[in-house]
């Protein structure tokens, strides 16, 4: 009898962490294409049809031929958006077991996600192609003042750039995840569930921080500094073709819809479960309305440089503390 039951929550365990963030990756798919449609709309343009940026374009990349990249460690270049997908699927999987309470906790998610966040970086370091040089080329000639400067491809250049958006950017975003812990004092994330938390004062404020730092941490306008079209090309991810570009197309939009459903089990109580499907509606329902959030802001603004990054993400900060201070004295 009890190995019956042991066999049968096994069960449960494996099907909830593999079946609902696959749900949550097709219904990714589309956002692209929603996100585009909204942007067109604002712009008064018709933009193009839902499933082709998003959709087909995955299709579209298995299909064509992977070039080998320009880069010291080949291998470990294409693997990192394989990683960043897995990495990005297991911060979904734990939402949805709950009382795991190994991983299902606000330092196994944050954690995740600096592992994330870091691929950017090891993408950056590892691309060299010739491409990515910098214009205009430094003179070299007998007398030039450059000729112990160091050369930076845009690659490694947007490492730099995602480094400064790991340790400055994205800090609201983390600051934001803490917050719903505070009234619990605890980390465990069965601590939250059916206690909603963004209907307090401090739940307010963590909600503006956490809408700003969503959109830091899945990287587009105004923040997409990291592969700004200024550039180009699209710095790290430049040399990733074929299925590894699929890939890549496939970690971004995982990522939108699982820092949506976070929210949704953080500040809502409302994590997926697979023996209440009714749950995992209501929480791809709030997880949608991020990608629409950050569709509109997108189309009204420009890539940020530096100077307006860090004001910005100090200001989320600044919301942020307020929320946890809030919060702690229970408002």
């Amino acid at each position: 009898m009890f190995e019956n039951i042991l066999t049968l929550e096994t069960f449960e365990i494996i099907l909830s962490m593999i079946g609902i963030p696959l749900i949550a990756f097709a219904i990714s798919t589309w956002i692209p294409g929603i996100q585009r449609k909204i942007q067109a709309r604002i712009q008064q343009r018709k933009g193009p049809s839902i499933s082709s940026p998003g959709f087909w374009a995955i299709f579209k990349y298995l299909y064509k031929e992977a070039k080998e990249p320009v880069s010291d460690l080949p291998k470990l270049f294409k693997f990192m958006p394989l990683l960043s997908f897995i990495i990005v699927w297991m911060v979904l999987a734990l939402t949805t077991v709950v009382h795991f309470h190994v991983l299902s906790n606000e330092i196994g998610i944050i954690g995740l996600l600096k592992i994330e966040e870091m691929g950017y970086i090891i993408m950056g370091s590892l691309a060299s192609t010739v491409m990515g040089i910098r214009m205009p080329f430094i003179d070299e000639c007998k007398g030039s003042g450059y000729l112990k400067t160091i050369k930076i491809t845009l690659g490694q250049l947007s490492a730099v750039r995602a480094f400064k958006m790991i340790t400055v950017g994205s800090f609201p975003f983390y600051l934001a995840t803490l917050l719903p812990f505070i009234p619990h004092k605890s980390i465990f994330l069965n601590n939250l569930i059916g206690n909603s938390f963004l209907f307090t004062l401090g739940g307010l404020f963590g909600a503006l921080a956490y809408i700003i730092g969503y959109i830091i941490m899945t990287k587009d306008y105004p923040f997409s500094i990291m592969h700004t079209k200024a550039d180009v090309i699209e710095g790290p991810t430049m040399e990733y073709s074929g299925k590894y570009r699929a890939l890549y197309l496939s970690v971004k939009e995982l990522l939108m819809i699982t820092l949506g459903s976070l929210f949704a089990t953080l500040y809502l109580g409302i994590a997926p479960d697979i023996l209440n499907p009714i749950t995992i509606v209501m929480n791809f329902a709030v997880a949608l309305i991020f990608p629409i959030i950050s569709a509109v802001v997108s189309a009204y603004t420009p890539v940020f440089t530096f100077r307006q990054v860090y004001p910005v993400s100090l200001f989320a900060t600044v919301l942020g503390l307020i929320g946890a201070l809030l919060a702690l004295l229970g408002v």
